[in-house]
């Protein structure tokens, strides 16, 4: 019975098997691979591999959305190292990277947010010529179907990634937040993708869900078994297997990667090279594509030295510029039929929970953790939280000064080890995050070893304007939780500021910060004479490499202030398409009709042949 039937059992390939060549080589099966695996492979007459260093699986909890969700999950598709010690927190922080063919999008909320045209304008004046909003907003329609009553113009309605939003909450206390939203005057938004949308209010969050009710990953969304099935001769898809190094030639003082050496995760000695004819995309996310370009000998000099790797590129910005956004949880106790902690200690919640779940597609196994956004400018918190009024000028969404710098993330759910909480009623999160972030890491290689975690230091916090911008997320937060009671809604704090005084907030701030798992630009696209040296050009090139290309989150100028998952499909389809175009390369029409790729249950194959 769905949804614990229908569990894909797809052959994959292991490296005994894969071909000596491939026309294209796409390094990474995560957000971007997907779409480049899917993409490249359009055109018969081309060969692509697809690596994967997890798994191919697809159980029902790999496509439920609650118990896909990192913090739910079995952890199979999590991978978590900790960071560096971070002074401003004095603590390490858990990196947290998705595992498996979908990557993250296998185990984040599924928040779908693509971000104000600003975002993007800002970086065609800073000299990227291509990506403005209107540049990007055509790939952003291209990935989706989007369901719902909102303007076509809006967004794509024939992608492979299903969009949706409810027009009802799931919880209670999710719907007095807005109650208390309206009572501060925020702007309600109707759509966020609305040129008329203004840049400070609150809004119901769009998710990755089909409409079976199952996660949309990239995985499900671009590589569903009737993609590979009808592509298995030309598009090979390797998992359990790890890209060790890219192999590099020199020819008249060009350089060109000529193959990859993969080996077994699970195999210290066996590997092999799969040689490339026209190019190889990294694909491995802002935390792995860094540290394989730093094992194949492409970084900045002095690191590669200290390592003892023979330099084949100086590229100074590779793992540097580190960029994530920051969030503080704060919590409160609330009627606990009205919270997702009800599933956790009323058995009978948690069966008639699953029963609608398995019967309609419906119901709180969604995942739906987080349903409503306030976002806006942090200059707009006064001292005692209340928001100032917002004059016309600070509302359009085209101009710079007016990209959001912090957001509110409502939640169904918060901490039960909070020492204030009662863990006999619901337990509601109000979560303070900082969008715009001014402060910049690295990342480096923690040793030779491929399989090894690299070192990571975000620097959280270390600008004086990311400090003054969370504290003002955390008023915001207090403020909503005010006017909630003052609407009539029972909550008590369990955890959250006992003043809004700078030092209560940095105590807090010190105590419960976390990351939110959007790391961004260590690969970033920028000149490499820009004061933050780039690493790839405009088409998205990596500098003195003529066929290597970067398409993930870690090409971001700067961490954008969105949820990324949304813009890393876009930056792939772009990849793609400039690709397809480069190399003449021909767009079949799609064999399947998008109803296909909203399909929960997909068919059991065991038939792909290895060559």
């Amino acid at each position: 019975m769905w949804p614990f039937t229908g569990t894909t059992r797809q052959k994959f390939l292991s490296l005994e098997d894969l071909n000596a060549e491939y026309d294209f080589i796409v390094i990474g099966g995560g957000n971007s691979g997907c779409v480049l695996a899917r993409r490249l492979s359009e055109d018969a007459s081309k060969t692509v591999l697809l690596i994967e260093r997890g798994d191919g699986n697809d159980s029902w909890l790999d496509r439920t959305p609650l118990t896909s969700t990192y913090h739910f999950s079995n952890g199979k598709h999590s991978n978590v190292f900790p960071s560096e010690f971070e002074e401003p927190l004095g603590r390490t922080l858990s990196c947290v990277t998705g595992m498996g063919l979908g990557g993250s999008t296998r185990i984040n909320g599924a928040q779908y947010t693509s971000g104000v045209p600003a975002e993007y304008n800002s970086w065609k004046n800073a000299g990227r010529i291509g990506w403005s909003y209107d540049d990007l907003i055509p790939f952003f329609k291209k990935s989706e179907t989007r369901s719902g009553a909102v303007p076509r113009e809006c967004y794509g309605y024939s992608g492979p990634l299903c969009v949706r939003s409810y027009e009802q909450y799931y919880y209670r206390c999710l719907e007095w937040v807005e109650k208390a939203c309206r009572r501060m005057s925020l702007a309600p938004i109707e759509d966020m993708r609305l040129l008329t949308a203004p840049t400070m209010g609150w809004n119901k969050m769009l998710f990755t869900f089909d409409s079976t009710g199952c996660c949309h990953s990239a995985y499900r969304a671009y590589l569903p078994v009737e993609i590979l099935s009808s592509r298995k001769h030309r598009l090979h898809v390797c998992t359990g297997a790890l890209a060790r190094k890219l192999l590099f030639t020199k020819n008249k003082g060009s350089i060109h990667v000529r193959g990859v050496e993969i080996q077994k995760v699970n195999s210290e000695s066996f590997f092999v090279t799969v040689q490339a004819k026209c190019e190889v995309v990294l694909a491995c996310g802002t935390l792995r594509t860094p540290q394989l370009l730093l094992l194949s000998g492409v970084g900045p000099q002095e690191h590669l030295q200290e390592m003892g790797i023979d330099i084949v590129l100086t590229s100074p910005g590779v793992g540097n510029h580190l960029q994530d956004h920051l969030i503080v949880p704060t919590g409160y106790n609330c009627p606990l039929p009205d919270s997702l902690w009800a599933m956790f200690v009323r058995p009978m919640t948690f069966v008639w929970e699953l029963y609608n779940y398995i019967r309609y597609g419906t119901g709180w196994f969604l995942g739906t953790i987080v349903e409503l956004e306030v976002f806006g400018s942090s200059s707009l918190v006064g001292e005692n939280g209340q928001v100032k009024p917002v004059l016309t000028e600070s509302m359009d969404p085209f101009e710079m000064e007016n990209i959001p710098d912090i957001a509110v993330l409502a939640s169904s759910i918060s901490d039960p080890r909070a020492k204030g909480a009662n863990k006999s009623q619901g337990l509601l999160g109000l979560n303070a995050a900082l969008l715009k972030v001014s402060s910049r890491g690295y990342l480096r290689l923690r040793s030779l070893d491929p399989k090894d975690h690299p070192l990571c230091k975000l620097n959280y916090l270390s600008t004086s304007e990311d400090r003054v911008a969370l504290r003002a997320a955390l008023r915001l937060t207090v403020e909503i939780a005010r006017n909630m009671r003052e609407a009539g809604y029972p909550i008590k704090e369990t955890y959250a500021p006992a003043s809004l005084e700078d030092a209560c907030l940095d105590s807090v701030i010190k105590d419960k910060a976390e990351t939110m798992y959007h790391y961004s630009s260590t690969c970033r696209m920028a000149p490499l004479d820009d004061p933050h040296p780039g690493v790839v050009d405009d088409q998205l090139r990596a500098h003195g490499v003529a066929n290597l290309r970067i398409a993930d989150a870690s090409i971001f100028p700067s961490v954008p202030a969105a949820h990324p998952q949304a813009l890393v499909y876009a930056v792939a389809e772009k990849c793609a398409d400039m690709i397809m175009k480069e190399h003449r390369l021909q767009s079949g029409p799609e064999r399947f009709s998008t109803r296909a790729n909203f399909m929960c249950i997909d068919p059991i194959d065991e038939s792909l042949p290895m060559n």
